[in-house]
């Protein structure tokens, strides 16, 4: 008989709620396997330690509290939100959104994040002009290098580097 069998029957071995068969083949077992056997024996010893020791009642009070506690408490969806925000792992979260509100209001509502606003505003402007004269300056290189593309590009097709499609 396999070892994860037996111990999952000997609590109903030790309760007497087996029936002789099964009786006879773990006792079998218990005789050739040592390790069941200790497992055996600290379970009884765990049962007489437990049966010494006194049963409580509740009280009536606190009996009157558990049968007051509906069977299933159906949460709003309302509820289930608040509880996803409150979520401890949700912090850090907040903790960024409300340091970024906070910038955006100083910038939009201070004196000093109006001239802020300013220099951005400016230092964009002049990157868009820097870009725009790059572009036209590209423009222009690829006018000049249009009219020496030939004599280039015929030196290389004698050489055999370039093919007449590869332009």
């Amino acid at each position: 008989m396999r070892q994860a069998h037996i111990d999952e029957r000997l609590s109903d071995y030790l309760e007497g709620k087996i029936d002789s068969r099964g009786v006879r083949e773990i006792t079998d077992h218990l005789a050739a396997c040592p390790s069941c056997a200790s497992l055996l024996e600290a379970m009884k010893e765990a049962r007489e330690t437990l049966a010494a020791w006194p049963e409580l009642e509740p009280s009536p009070h606190l009996l009157r509290k558990l049968v007051a506690i509906p069977a299933s408490t159906k949460t709003s969806w309302l509820r289930s939100f608040m509880d996803f925000l409150l979520r401890p792992s949700l912090q850090p979260v907040f903790a960024w959104a409300t340091g970024l509100l906070v910038f955006i209001s100083l910038l939009i509502f201070s004196p000093q994040g109006q001239s802020l606003q300013r220099n951005i505003n400016r230092q964009i402007h002049r990157g868009y002009d820097k870009i725009g004269k790059l572009y036209a300056k590209a423009g222009s290189l690829t006018d000049e290098l249009g009219s020496y593309k030939d004599t280039i590009l015929g030196p290389l097709r004698t050489v055999g580097v370039l093919k007449k499609g590869e332009e």
